[in-house]
C-alpha cells in the first residue's frame, strides 16, 4: 500500500544570510505546509489519539520539527522558528520531545512539551546536538563539539540542569553514539576498537552490560555498522551498515541482542545520515535519510518488508530525523 500526500510549500520574501540568529529575525517565513485529506494505512497506530511520528521537514533555508499520525494525518508544526530545529527525541513517556535548534545563535539542546509548547534551552556552551533520552526519563545524553576538531558525549541532569562528561573526546564525530536498552541494563553503540586494531575504516555494533561490566561485538567486517536503535522489548537492535559492499551506501538490518538472527531489511538505500525508530508494538519501523532525490520518510513491515510512502515531499523539500513516539 503506497500513501501518498502531497506537500506545498509557500514560501514568502526569503533573505539568505549567514547563520541564523534566533526567532528575532523575522526576514523568513516559517515553512509552510498545505495537505489534502490523506489515506489511511494498515499500520497499528493511526488517527485520533494516534502515537505520532516526530520528524524534521526542511527547505534548505529553514527546517521545522513537526509531529504527523502514521496514516498521514494530523501534520502539525511544533517549532516555527525560524532557525535549523533538528534531532528531534520522544521522552520514554511520550510527553516531552529533547531537539537541537541554533535559535539562539548556536547549536544547542532543547526540550518542549509534546505539542510544541515551553521550549526550554538545557545546554549554553560549545555547539551541541544529537540529544538522546536515558530511560529514566530524567536525564539527556548529547554530543558536544569543540568547534575544532573534536566531539564527545555529555548528559544533562533535568532536575538540576548539571552537566557531567560521559565519554572521552574523539576525532570521529560518530564516536560511540550511545543506545540505551530500555530497561537502562544495556548500552548499544558503535565502536572503534576493532578499526584501530586493524587499521581499516570499520566500525562494529558493540552492546556493553551496565555498569561497565561484559562488553559484547555483535557485528565483525570490514565495513562501518552504525546507529543502533533497541526494539521496544529489548530483545532485537535495528542499525544501519555498509556490508553489502559500496562504501557510503547503507541497507537497513535488524539483529538479535546475542548476535543472532542477522536480517537485512532494506536495499542499501541510506547516507550515513539516516535513522530509523521502532513503532511501539515493534512491528514497524519508521525511516528516513534516502540518498538523493529520494527524500521520502518510509514506514516499513518488519515481517512482510511493506514500505508505506506516507509523506511524498516535493523536490525542494525534504524530511529526516523521523522518530515514533513511545506508549507511556
Amino acid at each position: 500500500m503506497m500513501i501518498k500526500i502531497a506537500l506545498v510549500v509557500f514560501i514568502l520574501s526569503f533573505l539568505t544570510s549567514c547563520g541564523v540568529s534566533g526567532p528575532g529575525r523575522g526576514e523568513v517565513t516559517p515553512i509552510v505546509l498545505a495537505t489534502p485529506q490523506p489515506v489511511a494505512t494498515e499500520t497499528s497506530a493511526g488517527g485520533t489519539g494516534c502515537q505520532k511520528i516526530a520528524l524534521v521537514i526542511a527547505d534548505g533555508v529553514n527546517s521545522e520539527i513537526y509531529t504527523v499520525c502514521p496514516d498521514g494525518s494530523q501534520l502539525t508544526n511544533l517549532t516555527e522558528v525560524v532557525a535549523s530545529d533538528t534531532d528531534p527525541a520522544w521522552s520514554p513517556d511520550g510527553k516531552r520531545i529533547a531537539f537541537t535548534s541554533n535559535r539562539d545563535g548556536s547549536s544547542q539542546v532543547y526540550v518542549m512539551d509534546a505539542d510544541g509548547k515551553y521550549p526550554m534551552e538545557l545546554t549554553s556552551d560549545y555547539l551541541n546536538d544529537k540529544p538522546v533520552w536515558l530511560p529514566d526519563g530524567e536525564r539527556i545524553a548529547f554530543r558536544t563539539y569543540d568547534g575544532v576538531d573534536q566531539w564527545w558525549w555529555r548528559i544533562v541532569d533535568l532536575t538540576s540542569f548539571e552537566i557531567t562528561e560521559l565519554s572521552p573526546p574523539s576525532y570521529d564525530p560518530f564516536f560511540q553514539t550511545p543506545a540505551w536498552s530500555p530497561d537502562g541494563s544495556q548500552l548499544a553503540y558503535m565502536s572503534l576498537v576493532e578499526q584501530q586494531e586493524r587499521n581499516d575504516g570499520s566500525s562494529q555494533l558493540h552492546v556493553k552490560v551496565l555498569p561497565n561490566r561484559s562488553d559484547t561485538a555483535l557485528t565483525n567486517d570490514v565495513w562501518a555498522n552504525i546507529s543502533p536503535v533497541w526494539s521496544p522489548d529489548g530483545e532485537r537492535i535495528a542499525f544501519f551498515s555498509e556490508r553489502d559492499g559500496t562504501y557510503n551506501l547503507f541497507a537497513l538490518y535488524v539483529i538479535n541482542v546475542d548476535g543472532s538472527g542477522l536480517e537485512r531489511v532494506t536495499p542499501p538505500l541510506y547516507t550515513a545520515q539516516a535513522s530509523v525508530s521502532w513503532s511501539p508494538d515493534g512491528k514497524w519501523v519508521v525511516v528516513g535519510g534516502n540518498v538523493y532525490p529520494h527524500n521520502d520518510v518510509q514506514i516499513i513491515n518488519l515481517e512482510s518488508k511493506e514500505v508505506l510512502e506516507f509523506l511524498e515531499l516535493t523536490t525542494d523539500l525534504w524530511a529526516s530525523d523521523p522518530v515514533w513516539q513511545p506508549v507511556e
